[in-house]
């Protein structure tokens, strides 16, 4: 024996004895060593060692064997899956990987090993961008394999985790070498095992663990309270537990697969309720009782419950068969076996459609881009010979020929073809085709044919089958025929002779799954078995009977043929690698070489020879252009300019070679490629890798330099960008210096020469004020002694009577007093009053006692300007309030009148009688935080605060009312000079206050209950400011507008009118044409705006109706009561569409209730708001879609998802789909308004005009405190409130209104909405009806623009100016529906 047969060799190609004996003696030598793995050229032979190795597949083994190319180091499947990430790119076409071997060999473990070198090369790739990085479709193919094994692998008799399905796995590989995407492809199952086992053999994986790992309750619900022995499907061959498998273990695996494969909680149930209902079909029992009867009605039941069929519906399948002959239905009774057929076919159906939908959900997760190549990994079951093989070896032998003709085809067809086209000198090598083998089965008349030929006819059985068979082929070499046995036949596979059962073949062919059953199946009330079944197509869609023949339907064995035959032509589209899995014995024990076994092996695979035509062959070849543009750059600078002087590329390929190569033992020019041994190739590539490296080195150095330069000179610009600033900042801070230097210079140097100047003008004042003494001491002697000859005369005449002017000056200074005295028990009050109340009613409670201050200090103010006046002028006696006395004072308020049919100028602000502040102690932090006075006081409307007057100083006049400025150039200098200082003193009061208003003194975090809206509108129609205003009126409005109290909000009146006001929008800018209506301004106010406060109350209406607590709100003179506060803009009931990847096509709709919340849309699970679902920010949305092919839908589309939502009815969609479009583009201050509007009338349980209230007081109920009682004249209302504070407000509010019964001074009588005729323009005769806000007095009708306070006045008709109000026509308004 030559030395290289006795050490062993790592490459078999490279023996010098070529013989069975050699090869085997390498392989039993390397495998004594724990070296399982052995080269043929770039073929991989692995003998499986039923043990683990240690550090044969750590991750330093896969680091080790990436850097090295194939034949550098010893024999691995890591250089295998190394050389087919390279090819990729040096080959530039896909690659695939087929391992073969028989049963319990090692496929399925080489696969994993496949995988696991991709992923960490994936991972490791260079240049990948992080978002492709971060997908990990290698790592998602890894963890599905325990799911793949449970469904699709069992226990044979050779193998206890053989597959019993093939896969194709496919890796898509993007440029920069990760794996970006992946998909399984042509799974073939064999359904067949789920219903019948051989003997010693088990069902699917998954049933046991299911059984073993299931909880208590799991079983409860899947009816698997019973042992795996009491199944018929699991027990029918007596083996049911194997030592060396953990059911349970396997069951957790899975579980957690599935959880990591993104399976949801209902799709795991579901699978698992398909499964138990599989086993429980297995038990399901038949009788003959004119025809086959079901005798388990309870596992029938069970089946039915775990499916969601119809039990009637199921046992009518299982025991009749209906089919549509010309347009009728025909039921016919089945016999015991075609009851058990059915059965069988529903069970494997069920089990086949959940293994492709497993498959296509791991797709699903693994699916990514496919535009660069991909790598093939093949793994499927091996060669089976047993003692008794059946219809399903017999199926996995005819795959196996079909692999073994591909491999032939490359290693030994096309290669010795390839060889003589090119002329190679080489020398043949006889091999074992297996061609004719293949045309005994799948060819025309075949075995297969005369199998799917026999399986249709309706009286055709197995032993009718064998004649035909024995009949047909017994000529053929390849068929055999049994002397002895009359009940098998046999072929002759490449891996030897194998003997086939005949009994139960037809049976398992035949196609047993009817029309009526798969309609059954549709009918599931079980969405995972309705989807299942969807897709499938009837397989005979109209059963008719035409020309005496009926329509074919597929069986199994053509199925797996077509599946077979689509696997091929994947395959043939890459380039193939082979990976040779080897048993070394048939117990599967380490350390034991059978050599008879692994001989028999060896015989069936070619190993021989492929060893030999490896040896002798030149497996790489290239084009002669395409050899030398690879190899090219391993010429050295001579060489090259040698070689680059032969023009012809043949010639500079040849040059090449020389040079590596001068015997040409290792390479062989044909007439268009160069033919290289994979030996000499690994030299050149290995040279070319130095070469490449050595240059990237220089590559890598250059472009350092160049980043390193690049950043210097970044760096650099910077630290100049840097001086420059800082440079800027320092001689910026040095001119600031100077400059604050040279400021204090110029203050204290004005300083100076002011005080300077001020002493000067004192100096003269004094001086120029001591001669006016001097001049008035002289007067005053001069008339002191004409008084005194004047008062002797007088004092003769009435010494008895005092004089009358002394008598007035003592009772009016007496009035001065009291109502100083007033003021300051007013003032002691409001700071009393003010204790516990919240914010905004202390700041409402404190505006109206300033302005209670105001009116005491105005009257004040009044009586002394009229005393002055009366010492000043000497006029004649006056008695303030005494109403004979002629109104001819000038400062004196002169009272309103209102001209018939003519607008009223220059009206003053109507102050209502407040009630008296409630007393309590002061509370000096509260009076710190409360809110200044109103702008309006400020601006000389009222005066803020009354100044001290001393008892002996006169007290200041009134300030001077809107449009009273000219009058003041007829008041004496004094008056002049008492108001002079009075404003003064009044404007440093107002700058030692803030100008907030109320609602701008709370905190950010609170909403103030008064707040005042901005004037969106104006007071006055568009006529009027066409002609202008003068700048007195301009100024009285503005100073009108001013309001203590809250507008409410202008949208709910707006809400509130009806379709006149809506059309003639455009037209509110023309002035009502009337004849009372004169062309003068419209300058009044209906007074300040109506308060808004709410808060919550407890309500009684009756002596036998209980107390409730309801939300209260006065808004626009209205007082109203809600169940509940109205806090949401919008609530209600909607179906929402669920999100997720769930494949469940129906029942995602679920019903919740949607409240709208500022702009947060919030869902509940019901209406008690209870458990809240989920929550959109309708402001951050980006959109808000009319859903238009959905009826009553909408989508709110945000960042995240798009949220899909229907209402009931299409009048309810509408408002949602307005209200949320609004809020979506609502600012604060709209949202603000929105709220407020849902204080809404039509929303109140009860509602009440203030107007009508005739008095509102406290309670004296020992029982509630806190409690008072609204009077009206048909009812008596009864109110708690929670604190005492909020009693007195609610009570000082209402009653309020009571003053607000006068408008414009006078009381009126009735007041609302009526619709008026107008003008349609300035210059249009056409009239049309205009809506507007009448109030009744007893002189006049008024009509103003809105019901608001701060409306314009549009018009007044004077009662005594009508001629006669004449009721209208009934007859009329029936017949034409107007009135005239």
């Amino acid at each position: 024996m030559h030395q290289s047969s006795i050490d062993g060799v790592e490459d078999m190609s490279t023996l010098a004895e070529l013989h069975e004996a050699a090869i085997m003696h390498n392989l039993h030598q390397r495998y004594q060593k724990d070296n399982i793995y052995t080269n043929i050229g770039s073929i991989l032979a692995a003998v499986n060692p039923y043990k683990q190795i240690g550090l044969l597949y750590d991750l330093s083994a896969v680091e080790l064997y990436s850097q090295h190319h194939l034949g550098e180091l010893p024999p691995h499947i890591f250089a295998i899956a190394n050389e087919c990430y390279r090819c990729l790119w040096k080959r530039h076409d896909s690659q695939c990987v087929l391992i073969s071997g028989e049963s319990g060999a090692g496929k399925t473990e080489s696969t994993k090993l496949l995988l696991q070198f991709l992923s960490v090369m994936s991972q490791n790739s260079a240049g990948t961008p992080p978002t492709e990085k971060s997908t990990r479709v290698e790592q998602a193919i890894v963890q599905s394999s325990p799911i793949m094994e449970g469904f699709g692998n069992a226990k044979t008799v050779y193998n206890n985790n053989s597959s019993r399905f093939g896969k194709f796995i496919q890796l898509h590989f993007s440029q920069s070498g990760n794996i970006q995407g992946g998909c399984i492809v042509d799974c073939i199952l064999l359904t067949n095992r789920v219903v019948r086992q051989n003997p010693g053999e088990r069902n699917y994986h998954i049933f046991y663990a299911l059984l073993a790992g299931a909880s208590k309750s799991q079983k409860e619900t899947y009816f698997l309270e019973d042992s795996p022995e009491l199944f018929y499907y699991l027990s029918q061959t007596g083996c049911v537990k194997d030592r060396s498998l953990d059911d349970k273990r396997h069951f957790d695996d899975v579980m957690e697969a599935l959880k990591v494969m993104e399976f949801t909680e209902e799709e795991i149930r579901d699978m698992f309720k398909l499964l138990s209902g599989v086993l429980q079909l297995g038990n399901v029992e038949f009788m003959t009782a004119g025809g086959a009867q079901i005798t388990t009605k309870q596992v029938v039941t069970n089946v039915s419950e775990l499916l969601g069929l119809d039990c009637f519906q199921l046992s009518e399948v299982l025991t009749q068969r209906s089919m549509i002959l010309r347009g009728e239905e025909i039921c016919s009774p089945l016999t015991v076996e075609q009851a058990i057929g059915s059965r069988d076919s529903v069970a494997m159906a069920l089990y086949s459609q959940c293994f492709s939908w497993i498959i296509m959900r791991i797709n699903q997760k693994i699916k990514g881009k496919d535009n660069f190549k991909s790598i093939g990994i093949l793994d499927i079951f091996g060669f089976e010979n047993f003692e008794v093989n059946r219809f399903e070896q017999f199926n996995i032998n005819y795959a196996n020929e079909k692999l073994q003709e591909y491999f032939n085809k490359h290693i030994f067809s096309l290669e010795q073809l390839e060889y003589n086209r090119e002329g190679i000198h080489w020398e043949a090598i006889d091999w074992m085709d297996n061609a004719e083998c293949l045309d005994l089965i799948e060819k025309k008349l075949g075995m297969l044919a005369l199998i799917n030929e026999e399986s249709r006819f309706p009286k055709g059985t197995d032993f009718t089958l064998l004649e035909k068979l024995h009949g047909r082929h017994s000529t053929n070499p390849y068929y055999v025929k049994p002397r002895l046995a009359d009940h098998q036949f046999g072929i002759k596979h490449y891996a030897g002779e194998v003997l086939y059962d005949v009994r139960g073949i037809l049976e398992k062919n035949r196609d047993t799954f009817r029309d009526d059953i798969l309609n059954m199946l549709k009918d599931s009330r079980l969405d995972f078995i309705y989807d299942l079944f969807e897709q499938v197509s009837s397989r005979n869609n109209e059963e008719t009977l035409k020309m005496g023949t009926a329509r074919k339907k597929p069986t199994v064995s053509s199925q797996f043929r077509d599946s077979l035959h689509s696997l091929m032509a994947t395959l043939s589209v890459s380039n193939p690698f082979f990976v040779r899995c080897i048993k070394p014995n048939m117990d599967k024990n380490p350390n034991k070489f059978d050599p008879d076994v692994v001989l028999n092996q060896l015989r069936y695979s070619g190993m021989l020879e492929t060893v030999k035509i490896r040896r002798a062959g030149f497996p790489v070849r290239r084009t002669f252009k395409d050899f030398f543009s690879r190899y090219k750059i391993i010429l050295k600078e001579k060489e090259k300019a040698a070689v680059a002087s032969n023009g012809d590329e043949k010639k500079k390929s040849t040059d090449l070679l020389t040079l590596h190569d001068r015997t040409k033992k290792e390479w062989q020019f044909g007439k268009t490629k160069v033919f290289l041994k994979e030996s000499l190739e690994q030299k050149l590539e290995k040279q070319r890798d130095e070469v490449r490296s050595k240059a990237g080195l220089i590559i890598r150095a250059y472009l350092l330099r160049y980043i390193a330069r690049k950043n210097f000179k970044k760096a650099l610009e910077s630290i100049v960008k840097i001086q420059k600033n800082y440079r800027a900042h320092l001689y910026r801070r040095r001119f600031q210096h100077k400059r604050a230097a040279a400021l204090v210079l110029q203050k204290h140097r004005r300083g100076q020469v002011s005080r300077g100047v001020c002493r000067k003008l004192r100096e003269e004042k004094r001086k120029r004020e001591e001669e006016e003494k001097k001049k008035k001491e002289e007067e005053e002697k001069k008339t002191e002694g004409d008084h005194e000859k004047k008062n002797e005369k007088e004092g003769e005449e009435g010494a008895a009577e005092p004089p009358p002017a002394a008598e007035e000056e003592t009772r009016q200074m007496e009035e001065i007093l009291r109502l100083e005295r007033e003021i300051e028990r007013l003032q002691k009050k409001r700071e009393d009053g003010v204790s516990m109340l919240r914010e905004s009613s202390r700041q409402e409670l404190r505006l109206r006692r300033d302005a209670e201050i105001l009116r005491e200090k105005k009257k004040a103010s009044r009586v002394a300007t009229e005393f002055l006046e009366l010492l000043d002028t000497g006029g004649p006696e006056v008695i303030p309030g005494d109403p004979k006395q002629p109104a001819s004072r000038p400062a004196a308020a002169t009272e309103e009148e209102v001209d018939e049919g003519f607008h009223a100028e220059e009206e003053c602000i109507p102050l209502p009688e407040f009630p008296p502040p409630a007393e309590g102690p002061v509370d000096q932090e509260i009076l710190a935080t409360l809110p200044p006075p109103p702008p309006a006081f400020a601006e000389g409307t009222v005066a803020p605060s009354a100044p001290n007057v001393p008892p002996g100083a006169p007290p200041p006049p009134p300030p001077p009312l809107p449009g009273e400025t000219k009058k003041e150039d007829g008041k004496p200098e004094e008056a002049k000079t008492v108001k002079e200082v009075d404003g003064k003193k009044e404007g440093e009061d107002v700058d030692r206050t803030s100008r907030l208003t109320a609602a701008e003194s709370l905190p950010d975090t609170e909403e103030p209950i008064y707040s005042v809206p901005g004037d969106g509108e104006s007071d006055y129609d568009q006529d009027d400011l066409e002609d202008g205003q003068s700048s007195t009126a301009a100024t009285d409005t503005e100073h009108a507008r001013k309001s203590t109290c809250t507008n409410a909000s202008q949208e709910s009146y707006n809400r509130s009118s009806d379709s006149y006001a809506d059309s003639d929008d455009e037209h509110d800018g023309f002035v009502d044409t009337d004849e009372e209506v004169s062309n003068g301004k419209v300058n009044i106010l209906n007074g300040n705006g109506p308060p808004y406060f709410h808060s919550y109350l407890y309500m009684k209406a009756g002596l036998m109706i209980p107390w409730r607590r309801r939300w209260c709100v006065l808004k626009d003179d209205t007082f109203m009561w809600f169940r509940s506060k109205q806090e949401s803009l919008k609530s209600g009931w909607l179906y929402k569409k669920g999100g997720g990847l769930s494949t469940l096509s129906r029942r995602n709709w679920k019903m919740r209730w949607f409240v709208l919340r500022d702009s947060k849309l919030m869902y509940f699970e019901n209406d008690s708001e209870e458990k809240l679902k989920g929550t959109i920010d309708i402001h951050s949305a980006k959109e808000i879609v009319d859903n238009h092919e959905k009826e009553n839908a909408l989508n709110i589309v945000t960042d995240e998802r798009t949220y899909q939502v229907f209402a009931e009815s299409p009048e309810d969609a509408s408002g949602w789909f307005t209200v949320l479009s609004r809020v979506h583009i609502a600012t604060p201050e709209q949202l603000l308004e929105m709220s407020h509007e849902q204080a809404n009338p039509k929303n109140a349980v009860g509602t009440l005009d203030v107007g009508l209230i005739d008095s509102v007081c406290a309670s004296d109920n020992p029982d509630r405190p806190n409690s008072f009682v609204i009077i009206t004249a048909n009812r008596v209302i009864h109110c708690n409130s929670d604190l005492p504070e909020e009693m007195h407000h609610w009570i000082s509010l209402l009653q309020k209104p009571k003053g607000d019964s006068k408008s414009d001074g006078q009381e009126f009588l009735v007041r609302g909405w009526l619709h008026k005729e107008m003008k349609a323009g300035a210059k249009s005769s056409a009239l049309k009806l205009k809506k507007r806000w009448f109030v009744l007095t007893n002189n006049s009708l008024d009509y103003y623009k809105s019901s608001e306070r701060n409306a314009s006045k549009m018009g007044t008709l004077v009662l005594n100016s009508l001629c006669s109000v004449v009721q209208p026509e009934e007859k009329k308004f029936k017949e034409t529906g107007e009135y005239d």
